[in-house]
């Protein structure tokens, strides 16, 4: 049997969540805090599945805000101020 690429299980991952909150809310239509109760237990099953796919695709964890994803980069830009002081300094020199 083929082993089955990351894409794809990210792909199944994804629609397993998916299908995951339809069925929790078809299943639980007729009663408003059986719905409630559901959809806030789903929502965090369901946030948990598509962070475990992004993390597949990327190959890094990218729900931590400080790391980036392969092949990214970011930029950052400061200044400088370089020359000689200022010469009516009340500072004494070294």
């Amino acid at each position: 049997m083929k082993t089955p690429e990351q894409n794809t299980i990210a792909l199944v991952t994804l629609v397993i969540a998916t299908g995951l909150m339809i069925y929790l809310f078809a299943a639980s239509r007729n009663d408003p805090s059986l719905r409630i109760a559901a959809l806030v237990a789903g929502t965090g099953l369901v946030a948990s599945l598509g962070s475990i796919a992004s993390t597949i695709l990327t190959g890094k964890d990218v729900t931590k805000p400080s790391e980036l994803p392969p092949n990214s980069s970011a930029t950052t830009t400061s200044t400088v101020q370089v020359g000689s002081p200022d010469p009516t300094s009340t500072q004494e020199k070294p």
